[in-house]
């Protein structure tokens, strides 16, 4: 998908989209809080999107004026998104309530930690949560939205995809990183709980990259660590590849690369030159230089919640040897993580938000 918004004079706001199937006329829905929600299919065509190849007809483009919204010039919040996906293309930006950054939160959990989205949501114009779950042309788009200001996305995307376009668009990149123990057992009993849940849409939303998890975590013993490594060991070939480092798949591969000791030192290089690098277990230093790098607290007062029973499996699978194994490369980039972390600690006044 590909999308950009051309104006918002007051009185009307323009721009184009062209979805992922070039033969669709897309449709866009108009927010207005208190208010009925309006649909508009593509009104304008544009005949250089179709030349580009990016539209089969060129009917793809948008004009909202007063003629569909009288008092447009009044309205202070206003959001597009496009039907078919319900994905955000414009809201408008209001100085006194959104940060006039853009951010890219690098975040390899898959449950949502939903009080501290909902903080994050309520300070930014724009906001992308899962990031991975969009394609490539969709990602590119949402990043090098020109006419928003106001933009957090959060998610694990593949960083060597996108990190030269973020650092153009001047965008902040933060990376929040976990204990590859506690992380896995998580994503376990998440990922069980969706299982027995049987909702597709929460699979399609949290999953991607980890569907043949699914299965593997259906029936887990949770409790009981031999059984727990005879399944570990029953694993397919895929379901360990799924398993595998997930925090140096994000951040020192490349798309479909399986980790590789190497890969821990580009991953490190990286985050050497991201703006905020922190871990889960030291939130509230993540949280202070992330604020000082944006200049406001986005995250709020609330801390991320971990439930005992996940602490507990991450205990019983720190002993297990092929679990180890497949967490190797993220052990140890959490390891030298930490290091740098607490070698800053020890040193305060040289503490800036690029020491890793």
């Amino acid at each position: 998908m590909h999308f950009i918004i051309d104006i918002d004079s007051g009185d009307t706001i323009s721009g184009w989209l062209a979805p992922d199937n070039p033969s669709s006329v897309p449709l866009f829905i108009v927010s207005i809080p208190g208010r009925e929600d309006i649909e508009l299919r593509a009104n304008v065509l544009r005949e250089g999107i179709r030349d580009l190849g990016l539209h089969a007809t060129g009917e793809c483009g948008f004009a909202i004026s007063t003629d569909l919204i009288p008092d447009l010039p009044n309205i202070r919040d206003l959001e597009i998104v496009e039907a078919a996906t319900r994905l955000p293309i414009y809201r408008r930006f209001q100085a006194d309530l959104d940060v006039a950054r853009k951010i890219f939160l690098f975040d390899c959990s898959v449950i949502p930690q939903r009080r501290i989205v909902n903080e994050i949501k309520n300070r930014f114009s724009l906001a992308y949560m899962n990031s991975e779950r969009n394609g490539l042309e969709t990602t590119v788009a949402i990043i090098a939205n020109p006419y928003n200001q106001s933009i957090f996305i959060s998610g694990r995307s593949v960083l060597m995809r996108y990190n030269d376009l973020l650092k153009e668009k001047g965008y902040v990149r933060a990376a929040l990183l976990r204990e590859p123990h506690e992380e896995l057992a998580e994503r376990l009993y998440f990922f069980n709980f969706l299982v027995r849940e049987g909702d597709a849409e929460s699979f399609a939303q949290y999953t991607t990259g980890a569907r043949n998890l699914l299965e593997f975590a259906r029936d887990l013993p949770f409790n009981d660590v031999k059984a727990l490594t005879s399944a570990f060991r029953a694993s397919t070939e895929q379901q360990r590849r799924e398993l595998m480092s997930p925090m140096t798949k994000v951040f020192g591969c490349d798309v479909d690369e399986p980790p590789k000791h190497a890969n821990v030192s580009k991953a490190l290089d990286s985050l050497a030159d991201f703006e905020v690098v922190g871990t889960r277990e030291r939130f509230a230093l993540f949280k202070d230089l992330l604020a000082g790098a944006v200049g406001v607290n986005i995250l709020g007062d609330e801390e991320p919640v971990v439930f005992q029973s996940v602490k507990t499996l991450a205990s019983n699978l720190a002993k297990i040897g092929i679990v180890n194994d497949l967490l190797a490369d993220d052990l140890a980039l959490y390891s030298f993580a930490e290091d740098a972390i607490n070698e800053g600690l020890t040193n305060p006044e040289g503490m800036m938000q690029r020491e890793i």
